[in-house]
């Protein structure tokens, strides 16, 4: 239906309308989602194409030449010219372009004096003789597609690896790759910097931060693929069982961390939305911050004031306009560019905000190596199993309100276990499958000890805060782990694991 009303658009009397149409279809095209097969169906689009030099504006010939060109390739294609007449057409139209649309044309003719009744016909010569020299061997066959058969008569059996090397336990693996600007790398190293800090002050300031400005500014995925500030977060929740106030940076580690986690589970429904899709790679993404520069430094101004110009919230140190936000939600409107911008932004950010050190002596940052920084970038199922593993141990604490923020944590990443792992990981041979599952035992373990904990503590001798306690943590914990077993056990296996493992 979207494909129909673009090649009617084709023929509209307005060349900015025909032109935008055109554009339209060869991007769908470069981006695979439409195929060459879809359009040579459509005889309307030849006739709007060869029409397309009749109007008395005739923009982006060229184009139009090659995307005939890419066409006549195709015998349908071919058919559908001659039908139209394209051939008188286009030797006629050869006088009236310019030299190097000559050669295009000539190029279009050559394609349509190919017959197009013989094509299928050798096609069809072509597959009956493979499928008889296939189906002498057909037991030597172990590929997807046919080859050559002298390469399968060369091939013997690989030997059985003891390690199977296929991953079956994922849904969902790695966010594509993003790009960052030298400025973005600067703000993620400052902050790296100061959650690593002996300042508790800073760290705490650098949590707030992150919360109410880095994560929503930058991707969620920026901080899997570039993992040292979830790292210093996960190291923090360590601190939960110190004295002098070291538990607040626990607490305010777990904010960060539930935050981020509900951000990647609106990222990834953003990636999976078909609207959204691409097979093109591009080594700068349309989500990374590299492509962003480009766009705020555009002409384009929304109506609305930009949530940014109102709100205290800074941007990114140095940009111009809004970043997108981290939570995968439409993009922030670009603020007002140029100097003006610049100084306004800097003049919101607090002096004891660990932004300020991407203005003053920063370190000049090396050069990116993005295959090494892709191979150190943590997969979803990581994440989420490196939070249960960091957090289940917290659920032992006194505090009340640790154990209810854990256990809100825990929520969120359990729906993103679900999103990122499948049940197929206790059968999963490959070398990640058993790291991932030897620490889900370790963490179902530590569950099975946790609630046996508050259950031996449950006794008349405590008082009566301390009963309601432990009572609600043990019925709390138990329906959190009733619910992660329902995500990653088939149930045919509960009766012969629950009772190993718990």
């Amino acid at each position: 239906m979207v494909l129909a009303g673009l090649i009617r658009k084709l023929g509209n009397q307005l060349a900015e309308i025909r032109e935008r149409a055109l554009k339209s279809i060869l991007c769908k095209i470069e981006h695979n989602l439409i195929c060459y097969a879809d359009l040579i169906q459509e005889r309307q689009l030849f006739l709007h194409l060869l029409e397309w030099f009749n109007f008395p504006s005739v923009p982006v010939k060229e184009e139009v030449l090659n995307l005939l060109s890419r066409l006549v390739k195709y015998p349908p294609a071919v058919q559908h010219l001659v039908d139209l007449g394209a051939v008188e057409f286009l030797s006629k139209l050869r006088s009236n372009v310019e030299p190097n649309l000559q050669a295009e044309i000539d190029g279009i003719l050559d394609g349509l004096f190919l017959l197009p009744s013989e094509v299928p016909a050798l096609s069809s010569a072509s597959y009956q003789a493979n499928q008889t020299e296939l189906s002498k061997n057909p037991e030597i066959l172990t590929g997807y597609f046919p080859q050559d058969k002298s390469n399968f008569q060369q091939m013997e059996a690989p030997p059985q690896p003891v390690v199977n090397q296929t991953v079956k336990c994922l849904k969902f693996s790695t966010f594509p790759w993003l790009s960052l600007t030298t400025t973005d790398r600067h703000v993620l190293s400052s902050n790296e910097s100061s959650l690593r800090s002996s300042n508790h002050t800073l760290i705490w300031n650098t949590c707030e931060l992150l919360k109410d400005v880095i994560m929503q500014d930058f991707p969620a995925e920026i901080f899997l693929q570039r993992p040292k500030i979830v790292q210093s977060l996960l190291s923090l929740l360590k601190l939960a069982f110190g004295g002098d106030g070291k538990h607040r940076l626990a607490l305010q580690s777990v904010s960060c961390l539930q935050q981020l986690c509900m951000y990647l589970r609106n990222r990834l429904n953003f990636h999976r939305d078909p609207g959204f899709f691409s097979n093109k790679q591009d080594t700068v993404s349309q989500n990374s911050s590299l492509s962003y520069c480009h766009e705020a430094r555009g002409t384009h101004h929304s109506q609305n004031p930009s949530p940014g110009s109102s709100s205290p919230r800074p941007s990114v140190v140095g940009r111009t306009g809004q970043r997108p936000r981290g939570d995968g939600q439409d993009w922030d409107a670009v603020s007002s560019s140029g100097s003006s911008s610049h100084a306004h932004v800097n003049s919101r950010i607090s002096i004891h905000s660990p932004l300020d050190m991407g203005h003053i002596d920063l370190p000049e940052l090396e050069t990116e190596d993005t295959l090494e920084l892709q191979f150190q970038q943590l997969s979803l199922p990581q994440f989420c199993v490196s939070i249960l593993e960091s957090t289940v141990p917290l659920l032992r604490t006194g505090s009340r309100q640790m154990i209810i923020r854990v256990l809100e944590l825990l929520a969120e990443d359990m729906t993103l276990i679900g999103e990122a792992i499948s049940t197929d990981i206790w059968d999963d041979s490959s070398l990640f499958g058993i790291d991932m599952k030897e620490k889900l035992l370790l963490v179902l373990g530590a569950l099975g000890e946790t609630m046996c904990y508050h259950k031996s503590s449950i006794s008349s001798e405590q008082p009566e805060v301390m009963l309601v306690h432990h009572r609600m943590a043990f019925i709390s914990i138990s329906l959190f782990a009733v619910r992660l077993l329902q995500t990653l056990l088939p149930v045919e296996k509960w009766p012969s694991s629950i009772t190993c493992w718990m």
